[in-house]
């Protein structure tokens, strides 16, 4: 190869075919999520049917670097609700589904949807950027999740929880890090 020239500088990137473009840095996928209106509420967001703001392997590569980001819980779960919708999951956010264990109405944060079959799985989020009281959360979210109607799993994130407490939720009931949640949703509707 020669040497590199201006006119090179110029020259339109060309990817090839099958070949993923590079991904954009974890800030600007964390500024397209947070510009992102998932809906959700009321009725389904089915998909293949709605544009999406990040591929699913910019929504991977947003939730390996969660920890080092300052999100809110709304934001948190949309970028469950989008994991799913990339992997072709439809979705409904803070809808009611039974009774929490003290007889009140339990809201879930998202519900997906297998559209070939009806499958549904019900995720408490769980996000902590610090260390604090989160941790003494966890075995009231897991007496919840026994409660539901329909399978469900806690989903959890920012790194504020301590270790002993994640080892005791992944051993009580189903529960996986966000930066995990593709490979546990395709395992879990055989995607």
């Amino acid at each position: 190869m020669g040497p590199f020239d201006e006119e090179d500088a110029l020259r339109p990137q060309l990817y090839l075919e099958g070949v993923a473009p590079p991904l954009a840095e974890p800030p600007e996928l964390l500024a397209r999520l947070r510009a992102w209106e998932p809906g959700g509420i009321g009725r389904w967001v089915v998909a293949g049917e709605c544009a999406v703001p990040l591929s699913a392997p910019e929504c991977a590569a947003l939730a390996r670097e969660i920890d080092v980001f300052e999100l809110t819980a709304a934001e948190f779960e949309r970028l469950i609700a989008l994991i799913g919708l990339t992997l072709g999951l439809d979705f409904r956010r803070k809808l009611v589904v039974g009774k929490t264990v003290y007889g009140r109405d339990r809201e879930v944060d998202v519900l997906f949807r297998d559209a070939r079959n009806g499958n549904r799985l019900a995720v408490e989020a769980k996000y902590q950027r610090v260390a604090g009281t989160a941790d003494e959360k966890l075995p009231y979210a897991v007496l919840n999740l026994a409660t539901l109607p329909l399978p469900g799993v806690i989903v959890y994130g920012g790194g504020g929880f301590h270790q002993g407490a994640l080892h005791w939720l992944c051993a009580n009931t189903r529960a996986t890090d966000i930066a995990r949640l593709p490979e546990w949703l395709t395992v879990f509707f055989a995607l």
